[in-house]
């Protein structure tokens, strides 16, 4: 192999590439043209004496080489963000942006409305939200805060505040006025997940409750999903929302009270001091008191 050492530029593509299966798609998330990812790769395969990805109308699958590269790339995107937390660890100022990442309903649903409360309480402060079902790395600096629906194992992270989600059901106003209540699941034409994502909650529970179990509408877009509701064609389980505006939806009474789950808030225990993220979190545990309830293993900043 060439002795010319790998910089984290390199490493940065590299990751890329593997992570988005896309020289083009690699270029979009790191805003750049593709012919600079294209020459970027062909750079490092030069220092590495050895092919990395076989391009097809699949997109870029990594070699056998690439794979064993992996995980020591996978490595210096950690330090490189651990480097950055420490950097601004040291920050004085409530200013810059904070990034959170969360399941698309909360995104939705509380997020989205605590960002209009953000700008007026913290104008200093942009928002950030990353809605996605897949979790964000947060030991790589994908984003400043999550919320996940699981504890997280990582050592570099830290719950800072955990919060019990009440779920409903919820259809338009028409739809409600058109049906007796309480209902049965099996009275209601259902809004749901649908394609790759048709194991997440709450399509198979419905699948169990329901046999031979079809949907009304299906996607694999909560906003998608949100807009057949508001437009009639059915309902969803959703997280409880900061308050309806427009959208006038209401619960619908399926006769039980579906079960809490808790919700974890999270970031990189480097980061939990910055005062930006301690301002962000403070806000969100004050907007969403009336909205959702606290834990008793509730964890707050010191």
């Amino acid at each position: 192999m060439n002795k010319q050492k790998i910089s984290w530029e390199d490493a940065q593509t590299f990751l890329a590439v593997i992570e988005h299966n896309s020289f083009s798609a690699a270029a979009r998330a790191m805003g750049l043209g593709q012919p600079t990812i294209s020459r970027r790769i062909a750079h490092l395969e030069l220092l590495m004496s050895q092919q990395l990805f076989i391009r097809g109308k699949q997109g870029a699958a990594p070699t056998t080489a690439a794979l064993s590269l992996l995980p020591a790339a996978e490595q210096m995107a950690k330090w490189a963000a651990e480097f950055d937390r420490t950097a601004k660890s040291h920050e004085v100022l409530v200013s810059g942006t904070v990034t959170i990442a969360a399941p698309p309903g909360i995104a939705v649903e509380q997020l989205a409305p605590f960002a209009k409360l953000l700008r007026r309480l913290e104008p200093d402060i942009r928002l950030e939200i990353l809605a996605a079902i897949d979790h964000v790395d947060l030991t790589r600096g994908s984003a400043d805060l999550a919320l996940r629906t699981h504890f997280p194992n990582e050592p570099e992270l830290t719950v800072v505040h955990t919060f019990i989600s009440q779920p409903g059901v919820y259809a338009s106003a028409a739809y409600a006025a058109a049906i007796t209540q309480p209902c049965s699941w099996a009275d209601l034409d259902w809004v749901t997940w649908a394609g790759k994502f048709r194991d997440v909650a709450p399509r198979p529970m419905l699948e169990k409750l329901m046999p031979n179990f079809e949907p009304s509408v299906a996607s694999d877009d909560y906003l998608v999903q949100k807009a057949a509701v508001i437009l009639g064609l059915g309902a969803f389980v959703a997280p409880k929302p900061m308050g309806f505006q427009e959208d006038d939806l209401v619960t619908i009474d399926v006769g039980v009270t579906l079960p809490e789950h808790e919700i974890y808030l999270v970031c990189a225990k480097s980061m939990q001091h910055v005062p930006r993220i301690k301002a962000v979190v403070a806000h969100m545990v004050s907007c969403l008191a009336g909205e959702v309830k606290f834990s008793p293993k509730s964890h707050a900043f010191v």
